[in-house]
């Protein structure tokens, strides 16, 4: 009788049509990975989109505001607009073409969020809308001019390669079909980038660094780096760098800032 029971709890893979026994379809252990990432990463997906709809609500509500802080931000922010037309006619413009290095990294650094219309305009520009954000930039007359606009709410230098390496790395995301995705994948990296002779993280990396022929393509293909607060926060000072704060230009020192907020 038990022998019996034991028989019929075994399971018997079902018979093909020829009479042989039917073998279950194998599959790659890569593949099966990667089908776990490609889960992982659209549940993060629809948890960021759920968490940006979130906070559009909250900045959607009606604030209160009293007389004297609309006045006192009006001021503030023709002050900066002011100060700004004044940089860019006493201030003289270094020479892109005598530039030490032609990769610039910038980083949007703490500050006022309620901008003058004109600054924040450059901002956007710059993808420097947030704060404790980077992106690359390449060393033109006009980027450099940007910078000395909204010199006050940055500070940029010349990364070197140890540097753009591991941002890429470890915080680098990317844009393909207006949606963002880790690059932990060159798959999808010679998809978006293909075009331009860039298929994997190597080639991104090494565009990026030599500021390439597709540099413009591989910098807006890359999402602005979100960088850690760190240990010493920044000063809400908009004073520059070389007199004590922490905006404007750094030159070579902006590596010592980037391994603090990689």
């Amino acid at each position: 009788m038990g022998s019996g029971g034991d028989e019929a709890s075994r399971t018997v893979p079902p018979l093909a049509l020829g009479g042989t026994r039917e073998e279950l379809p194998y599959v790659k252990e890569t593949v099966l990975k990667k089908r776990k990432e490609n889960a992982d990463w659209a549940l993060r997906n629809r948890e960021r989109k759920a968490a940006k709809r979130q906070r559009i609500r909250a900045e959607n509500k009606v604030v209160v505001k009293r007389p004297e802080e609309l006045v006192a931000a009006f001021r503030s922010k023709e002050r900066d607009f002011l100060r700004m037309r004044t940089r860019l006619k006493v201030r003289k413009q270094p020479n892109a073409e005598a530039l030490s290095s032609k990769l610039i990294f910038a980083i949007r650094i703490p500050g006022s969020v309620d901008l003058h219309p004109h600054i924040r305009k450059v901002l956007r520009k710059l993808r420097l809308t947030k704060v404790l954000t980077g992106v690359f930039l390449k060393a033109t007359e006009l980027t450099l001019k940007r910078l000395l606009m909204v010199e006050p709410f940055v500070t940029y230098g010349y990364p070197n390669l140890k540097n753009v390496k591991e941002l890429i790395y470890k915080k680098g995301r990317g844009f393909l079909d207006k949606e963002p995705f880790p690059l932990t994948s060159n798959d999808l990296i010679e998809k978006a980038l293909g075009d331009h002779g860039i298929i994997c993280l190597e080639d991104l990396v090494h565009e990026i660094a030599t500021v390439g022929p597709h540099f413009r393509n591989a910098s807006n293909f890359l999402m602005p780096f979100r960088l850690k607060c760190p240990e010493r926060r920044l000063q809400m000072k908009k004073k520059p760098y070389k007199d004590g704060g922490d905006s404007g230009d750094r030159g070579d020192k902006i590596n010592e800032l980037i391994e603090k907020l990689n």
